[in-house]
């Protein structure tokens, strides 16, 4: 296994990032440098994937030195006596989005069905999606928040959490990993008054119309998130930290699973120079995830990046088609249940403590454009799982599936008091109401979640833990419904 925890675990970001130095600097500079550069991997992984992208419904990626070749995979399928070996394509972003990403390859590959392991450069990565789930792991929202007045300290694990939250899920083994979004939270220089803090953060590209970097994914998610990376295999919702004129470029590059998507957050040329094009939804996909011969979970990805949070008339008609996608895709059948997962919550409610909110609050504006985008269609689904808000919420409304909020995977956290259940429920544009919801728990703490299948179909145990790993509440899900509660300290 990688040694990049250890880094975090022992040093402060700026060494973890000076360790990496020669292995993510353009290879023309390292082998200045080093004698015999061997280029390695910095991060190798497996993502879940539309039918269309794969048979195995899996894609592999390798991020490496720029400069070196993309390796191959070597990957063992079932009824075969030698391994095979899959060549990996780079994955190329326009020229417009230089120099953020100058310093890496990011290759990728189908994994063959019926693949039994598989690995790149000796760094094992899951080889299939798994064939009985026994958990899942869920969390969100981790990267370090450097956007002035508004800053974490990324150098220690107690303000910045995500490498303890990356080892504790690692512990727990999960068969796969749900991400709902948001993982870049480095949209601005480090303050002089606190470098201590975050003097060694990749800054944003003076010039360039977004705010991420291959440095800043480096800082923000490949160094800290190291060992859950090649865990398991991740499956991912896009948030709004990964719009375009924010992180989009890196997300595209490294965790989008199409293959010709690394252009759609590419800056356009214009009079005025390089803008960033218009957040919009890619299309809506599933990924089946067995649980026993006759009963299967399926997840309905749908990319909420765009919009806002409050009413948007303009982006509703936008969204909408992702939710009937989603809407389809799930149409009932024996022994199948349906998991929406989106990164802006449908039923989120945040705290009127927020900065700045409007007046008269809204509690649902961590919801009101899903709301919009998706009412009438969430029949199908059992459980809606997102983010956004950075907390550990469950909302029930009545009639609809239970909201599962995990905003909390490292990220600042939100107010951590002013959360009274709303009482009224949230509305779309033209003034339909849910009605109000009948409970909520709210956790504004730092962690993650484990669920697992109960035996009755439907049901789930959804274990809430710190970054250590401890578990401070339980919630179950059955029948649509959520339930939480907190356990004795």
């Amino acid at each position: 296994m990688s040694t990049l925890p250890r880094i975090v675990r022992t040093a402060s970001l700026a060494a973890g990032l000076a360790a990496l130095v020669t292995v993510a600097m353009p290879a023309t500079q390292a082998t200045s440098t080093a004698a015999g550069f061997n280029p390695g991997v910095i991060a190798a992984y497996s993502i879940a994937a539309p039918a269309s992208e794969a048979a195995s419904r899996l894609i592999a990626r390798a991020v490496i030195p720029r400069g070196a070749a993309c390796p191959n995979i070597v990957v063992r399928v079932s009824g075969r006596s030698t391994p095979d070996e899959v060549v990996m394509y780079g994955r190329n972003l326009p020229d417009s989005t230089a120099p953020a990403f100058e310093s890496i390859t990011v290759c990728s590959a189908r994994i063959p069905d019926k693949a039994i392991s598989a690995s790149i450069m000796g760094h094992p990565i899951p080889a299939h999606l798994p064939t009985r789930v026994g958990s899942l792991a869920l969390f969100s929202d981790t990267g370090c928040r450097i956007k002035p007045p508004h800053l974490q300290d990324c150098a220690d694990l107690n303000s910045w959490p995500l490498a303890s939250i990356a080892e504790s899920i690692v512990e727990e083994q999960p068969d796969a990993v749900v991400f709902a979004g948001d993982f870049f939270y480095r949209e601005a220089p480090c303050p002089a008054e606190v470098q201590n803090w975050c003097g060694s953060s990749p800054p944003p590209v003076a010039g360039l119309p977004f705010k991420d970097s291959a440095y800043g994914w480096i800082a923000e998610v490949l160094l800290p998130m190291a060992p859950l990376l090649s865990t398991a295999p991740l499956i991912i919702a896009r948030g709004n930290h990964e719009a375009c004129n924010r992180g989009g470029n890196g997300y595209f590059l490294l965790f989008d699973p199409r293959r010709d998507t690394t252009a759609a957050c590419a800056p356009i040329a214009g009079p005025a120079g390089l803008t960033a094009p218009e957040t919009t939804p890619t299309a809506t996909y599933t990924v089946d995830l067995p649980i026993t011969a006759d009963r299967t979970l399926r997840l309905a990805i749908v990319d909420t990046a765009g919009g806002a949070d409050t009413f948007s008339d303009a982006f509703a008609p936008i969204q909408r088609p992702s939710f009937e996608a989603a809407a389809n895709l799930t149409t009932p059948r024996d022994g199948v249940e349906n998991w929406l997962i989106t990164h802006r919550p449908v039923f989120g409610y945040a705290s009127p403590l927020m900065d700045g909110p409007p007046v008269p609050f809204d509690p649902w504006v961590g919801a009101d454009s899903q709301t919009a985008a998706s009412f009438g269609l969430l029949d199908h689904f059992d459980l809606v799982f997102s983010s956004h808000i950075h907390i550990g919420q469950a909302v029930q409304i009545p009639g609809q599936p239970g909201q599962l909020i995990l905003g909390n995977g490292g990220t600042l956290l939100d107010p951590l008091t002013g959360y009274p259940l709303p009482t009224t429920g949230p509305t779309d544009t033209a003034g339909q109401a849910y009605p109000p919801p009948v409970s909520a728990w709210i956790a504004p703490r730092f962690g993650y979640a484990i669920a697992r299948p109960n035996a009755q179909a439907g049901s789930w145990r959804i274990d809430m833990k710190d970054p250590s790993g401890h578990q401070f509440a339980r919630c179950g899900v059955a029948n649509r419904q959520i339930f939480c509660r907190d356990l004795p300290r």
